[in-house]
C-alpha cells in the first residue's frame, strides 16, 4: 500500500468538513483574501489633497529608456518588489561603466534573503578602503527600511541612473562624492506585499509591509540591534568613514501641504553637524525644492491629531533607537526624510529626488566646510566628563504653521467629535514640543567592564564598533556597580503612535525603568569580559548604551532582566526569631525599625515586607540581587 500525499489527505478532510482546498487560502505574498470584505472595507478614503503644479516632473526619464523605473512606466501606481530592485539595479550597473557596483553586505535577513549595498564612485577601488582614501564625501541612503514607503528607493533609482547613464545629466555630482545606498533595507517586508499594506498613504497600489520577518520595527533596532538587518547598517558605519547618512520615509501625518520635509537631531550629540544643516545646506535644498513646485518644512508629529492647534512635536534629541538619532550620537551628520503619505505617490519620488540631488551638490560643493563640523562635534563628545543621553522640552516656542483648514463632526462611529479636513489653507500659530534642554545627565567613567557572562551584549556592543579589550584571565578589578531600585515596567517610544494594547513589552523585549543606587566592590572579573575604554570615538555610544538609566540602554531594553530576582529566600521559622534576636543586640537598629513602623504605614501592615527588611541586614541576603552588572571605573 502507497502512503497518501499530503495533499490527498487534505482533500479528504476538506470534503468532510466543507473546508476549500488549498487554491482558496490566503496566500503568499500577502496572505489576504480580500473576497468577503465590502468595497468600502477595500477602499482608503483620503481628504483631497492641496493644489500644486510640480516642475519636478521634467526629471521623469521617457518611455523608451531602457533604464526607466517601473515607478515611472506606471505613472507611480507600482513600485518594484526586493528581486525586481535587484535585477533592475544589476541593469544599471551593466550600463554603468562600471561606476554603480553591486555586493551583498554580511548577514542575510531574518528569513534568510542577502541584502544588498549599492557603490556608486568614479573611483576605481570601490572597497570601503578605496572610498575613505578618495577624499570625497561618502554618503550613505537608506531607504525601505519600512517598506511602504518606497519613495525614497524609486527616486535613488532615478537619480542613481541620472549620474551615470544616458545623457548623464548629473554627472558631474559623483565628481565631488560617493555614494553607498541600501535600496532596501527590510526585504522581509518587502516581500509581504499587497494592496493593503498603507491604510493611510496615497500610493503606490501595492506595499509591502512595516516590520521584518520577526516583527520588528527596524526603525527602533538602532541601538539594541536585533536583526540581521540593523547590525547590516551598523557595519556600514563601522567599515566607512562617513560624510553623510539619510534614511528615507513616508509620514502618516495630518493634513498639511508641505509634501517634503527633513530633519537632524537638533542640539543632540553632533550641534555642529545640525547647525551645518541649518546655514549651509538648508537655504539651497529648500530653493531648489520649492522652485520645482514642492512645498517644504521639519518634519513633525502632531502633538494631538484631532487638534492642530496644540502644536507639533519636531523629530530632534530624541533616542539613539532612531536611525538619524543614531548616526548623529556617531557623530556622523544625518537626516530622516519624511515625503508625507498624503501627497501622489509621484509627488513623494519626485521631492524626494530634488531634495536629495540638491543635497548632494551642497555636500560635494562645501566637503571641507562639512568635514570640520564632523571634526568639530568629536572633539566635543571626546572632550566630554558629563554626558548628555536624554533632553527635555524647554521654554514654550510658537512657530506659523499651514494646515488644511477643518472642521468637526460628532462621529457615530467613535461617539465623540472628529476632525475633518479640507485642502484650503489654514495658517495657525502653534507651539513646538521641543526636547532642548538636558534631563539625563551622566559622569563619563573612564572604563566599563562587562562579565563574560553576558556575551549576548558584548556581541552587540562589538556589532555596533565599539573597541574593548579581552581579559585573558580571571582579573579583580575595582569598580563601581548598581543595586537597581524603584524598578518598573517601562514603555516604547512612539512619539506619533499609541500602542492598542496592554499586553507589556515592546519590540519583543520586557522594558524597565530603574534608580540606580551606587556601591563599591572589588569585582573579579572572569576571562572572557570585556574592558571597554570610554575615551574613544564611539565612547559615548557606550555610555549611552551601558548607563543603566539611559532609556537606550541595554539594562533598560531587558537584556539583564534576569538579576532582578533574589535567589533565596528565607523562611519564618528561621527570619522570625533571628530578627528579634536583632532587635534584642543593635538598639540602633530597633531605632531604626520602630521608625519605618510609624513613617511607613504600608510597611507596618505588611509581614512580609517587615521580614524582608530584616533579611535584607543578614549577610544571607543575596549580595547580587538586583545589581546591574557591569562595572564602572571612575
Amino acid at each position: 500500500m502507497y502512503p497518501l500525499s499530503s495533499r490527498a489527505l487534505l482533500a479528504g478532510l476538506f470534503a468532510t468538513t466543507s473546508l476549500p482546498l488549498y487554491a482558496a487560502l490566503p496566500s503568499a505574498p500577502g496572505y489576504v483574501d480580500d473576497s468577503g470584505y465590502s468595497t468600502a472595507a477595500k477602499t482608503r478614503i483620503l481628504p483631497a489633497m492641496f493644489e500644486q503644479k510640480l516642475a519636478s516632473t521634467k526629471y521623469l526619464a521617457k518611455a523608451d529608456n531602457p533604464l526607466i523605473t517601473l515607478a515611472e512606466s506606471s505613472g507611480f501606481k507600482q513600485t518594484s518588489d526586493y528581486h525586481q530592485t535587484r535585477a533592475w539595479l544589476q541593469k544599471l550597473a551593466d550600463a554603468s561603466g562600471g561606476v554603480i557596483t553591486l555586493s551583498d553586505l554580511p548577514e542575510n535577513s531574518a528569513t534568510g534573503e542577502p541584502m544588498l549595498l549599492v557603490t556608486a564612485s568614479r573611483e576605481a577601488d570601490k572597497s570601503a578602503a578605496g572610498l575613505n582614501k578618495s577624499g570625497k564625501p561618502t554618503i550613505f541612503v537608506e531607504a525601505e527600511i519600512h517598506p511602504g514607503e518606497a519613495n525614497g528607493k524609486d527616486a535613488m533609482f532615478m537619480l542613481l541612473r541620472d549620474m551615470t547613464t544616458g545623457d548623464k545629466p548629473l554627472a558631474g555630482l559623483l565628481d565631488k562624492i560617493n555614494i553607498v545606498f541600501i535600496p532596501t533595507v527590510n526585504i522581509d517586508g518587502d516581500l509581504r506585499r499587497s494592496p493593503y499594506g498603507r491604510i493611510n498613504q496615497n500610493g503606490p497600489e501595492v506595499t509591502g509591509w512595516r516590520v521584518n520577518g520577526l516583527n520588528y520595527n527596524l526603525n527602533r533596532d538602532f541601538t539594541k540591534l536585533d536583526s540581521a538587518e540593523i547590525r547590516n547598517v551598523a557595519s556600514v558605519f563601522n567599515q566607512y568613514d562617513l560624510s553623510f547618512f539619510v534614511d528615507t520615509h513616508s509620514t502618516d501625518g495630518a493634513m498639511y501641504p508641505y509634501d517634503s520635509s527633513y530633519c537632524h537631531n537638533g542640539n543632540g550629540w553632533s550641534p555642529a553637524s545640525s547647525e551645518w544643516m541649518d546655514k549651509v545646506m538648508r537655504p539651497p535644498v529648500y530653493k531648489e525644492l520649492e522652485g520645482d513646485g514642492h512645498v517644504v518644512h521639519e518634519c513633525i508629529s502632531f502633538n494631538d491629531n484631532q487638534d492642530p492647534t496644540k502644536g507639533y512635536y519636531p523629530y530632534r534629541t530624541d533616542l539613539a533607537r532612531f536611525s538619524n538619532q543614531y548616526g548623529d550620537i556617531r557623530n556622523v551628520p544625518s537626516i530622516l526624510i519624511e515625503q508625507h503619505a498624503l501627497h501622489p505617490y509621484e509627488t513623494q519620488v519626485l521631492g524626494n529626488y530634488v531634495m536629495l540631488k540638491a543635497m548632494f551638490q551642497v555636500i560635494g560643493d562645501n566637503a571641507e566646510s562639512l568635514r570640520q563640523a564632523i571634526a568639530k562635534d568629536r572633539e566635543r563628545l571626546a572632550a566630554q566628563r558629563e554626558v548628555i543621553l536624554t533632553w527635555k522640552p524647554g521654554n514654550e516656542q510658537h512657530t506659523p504653521f499651514t494646515v488644511g483648514d477643518y472642521r468637526y463632526e460628532e462621529s457615530p462611529i467613535t461617539g465623540k467629535k472628529t476632525i475633518v479636513w479640507s485642502n484650503k489653507p489654514k495658517q495657525l500659530d502653534v507651539p513646538i514640543s521641543d526636547n532642548s534642554v538636558p534631563d539625563l545627565v551622566v559622569k563619563r567613567p573612564k572604563q566599563y567592564v562587562v562579565p563574560v557572562q553576558w556575551s549576548e551584549v558584548i556581541a552587540r556592543l562589538k556589532s555596533h564598533g565599539i573597541q574593548m579589550k579581552t581579559l585573558d584571565k580571571a582579573t579583580p578589578i575595582e569598580v563601581t556597580l548598581q543595586r537597581m531600585d524603584d524598578i518598573k515596567l517601562a514603555g516604547g517610544f512612539e512619539p506619533d503612535r499609541a500602542a492598542s494594547n496592554e499586553i507589556p513589552g515592546y519590540e519583543g523585549h520586557l522594558l524597565v525603568s530603574g534608580v540606580g543606587k551606587p556601591f563599591q566592590r572589588l569585582q573579579t572579573y572572569p576571562a572572557g569580559s570585556v574592558v571597554i575604554d570610554t575615551d574613544q570615538p564611539l565612547g559615548v555610544l557606550a555610555v549611552n548604551l551601558l548607563t543603566a538609566e539611559s532609556p537606550d540602554s541595554f539594562w533598560s531594553w531587558g537584556f539583564f532582566n534576569s538579576t532582578l530576582v533574589v535567589a533565596e529566600e528565607p523562611e519564618e521559622y528561621v527570619m522570625d526569631p533571628m530578627a528579634r534576636k536583632m532587635l534584642a543586640e543593635d538598639p540602633k537598629l530597633k531605632a531604626e525599625f520602630e521608625k519605618k513602623l510609624k513613617d511607613d504605614k504600608a510597611f507596618a501592615k505588611d509581614a512580609q515586607a517587615r521580614l524582608q527588611w530584616f533579611y535584607q541586614r543578614t549577610p544571607f541576603y543575596d549580595v547580587n540581587a538586583y545589581v546591574y552588572p557591569v562595572g564602572a571605573v571612575y
